[in-house]
């Protein structure tokens, strides 16, 4: 009962703690208020007038002047660069900033040159001098005539790049840093992006698109929205919950010496269809089969050892059966101990 009530304790802790748990938002998504979100950047351009929205789906307004894609949670596909291209080619920007691998392999297919860096930068420079912090471990090069850089290394290297891309503009940031909810907190990253991203969106009028495809909690009927049994089951607490409990549950049952079914009755010689005769044969061929001679030749032994102490046999007959008797105790293989058995047989 103790193991059961600490498993309705467990059942209750995690049906509190759902009531009161903020979901774990990806990084990068425009609805999180965790550091690595950007939700700040969503809220800072509703607050200055400016129109956003979230992208579920590869369909992108056509009253969006910028779409914003920050640490992608997975790799560009083709309906998604489709929608991207069509985009552009009505003269919008897109903003792609990160540092994890789907980010550098989008890169890459946008027509941008991602290298690692020889060595890992703390802060980043913009051509008219303003410093701020940024961590970046690669380095950019554009693969298209007209680049020009927003970010620079010490050492001179891009992390920062706005080039032409078909029809309207690419912008590439090697760090998830600056458009992130932390990053902002830097009155100088707040300068940059400020000047680089929310003054042009606000001035054209159209509005910003934050890019949440393939994020948990959003996307209407993506795969990636819709998390797998082990997600509910390892991730949740309620899924934590059940699990507690069947293992107290367990762990009960087998203290407790519980069947984990319903009891097998074992039925008797008396209600099996064999005879007494193949019961005998059955018991004496796994005793064959399994070697045990030694409890064969014990059992004859104490049945035949009675009928000598009874005295019901003549003194010679008794001394040649004790005999015999020796000779079954000495029997070692099978046909020794039947023809034992075959001169006791014969003496009584």
């Amino acid at each position: 009962m103790l193991l059961l009530g600490i498993a309705v304790a467990a059942i209750l802790i995690g049906g509190l703690r759902l009531l009161t748990e903020q979901a774990q938002l990806p990084a990068g998504s425009s609805a999180s208020a965790q550091p690595d979100g950007a939700l700040a950047l969503y809220t800072w351009l509703g607050d200055l007038g400016g129109q956003t929205q979230r992208l579920s789906d590869t369909a992108i307004d056509p009253s969006a002047s910028t779409v914003v894609i920050l640490e992608p949670p997975a790799i560009l596909d083709q309906a998604t660069r489709d929608a991207l291209d069509a985009f552009t080619d009505r003269g919008g920007t897109i903003v792609l900033a990160g540092d994890s691998l789907p980010w550098l392999i989008s890169a890459r297919t946008l027509g941008v040159t991602v290298e690692p860096a020889a060595q890992q930068a703390s802060t980043a420079t913009t051509p008219d001098g303003l410093s701020l912090p940024l961590t970046s471990r690669y380095r950019l090069r554009a693969g298209a005539a007209g680049a020009e850089p927003l970010l620079l290394r010490d050492d001179g290297d891009w992390v920062g790049l706005n080039m032409p891309y078909r029809d309207g503009n690419l912008i590439v940031i090697a760090s998830p840093e600056p458009l992130t909810n932390a990053g902002l907190a830097d009155d100088a990253t707040a300068r940059f992006v400020f000047r680089e991203l929310v003054s042009p969106a606000i001035g054209s009028g159209q509005s910003v698109a934050f890019d949440e495809i393939d994020r948990s909690g959003f996307g209407s009927g993506t795969a990636a929205g819709t998390p797998n049994m082990a997600q509910l089951l390892f991730q949740t607490s309620p899924g934590r919950a059940i699990l507690y409990a069947a293992v107290l549950t367990f762990v009960f049952l087998v203290l407790a010496g519980r069947r984990l079914g319903p009891p097998v009755y074992l039925r008797s010689a008396a209600d099996s269809p064999r005879t007494m005769y193949e019961h005998v044969q059955m018991l004496a061929n796994l005793y064959r089969r399994a070697g045990q001679l030694r409890v064969v030749r014990e059992t004859l032994g104490r049945h035949y050892a009675r009928a000598l102490a009874r005295g019901a046999l003549p003194p010679s007959r008794a001394a040649a059966l004790s005999g015999a008797l020796a000779g079954l105790d000495s029997a070692r293989t099978e046909s020794e101990l039947v023809t034992a058995v075959a001169t006791i047989e014969t003496l009584q």
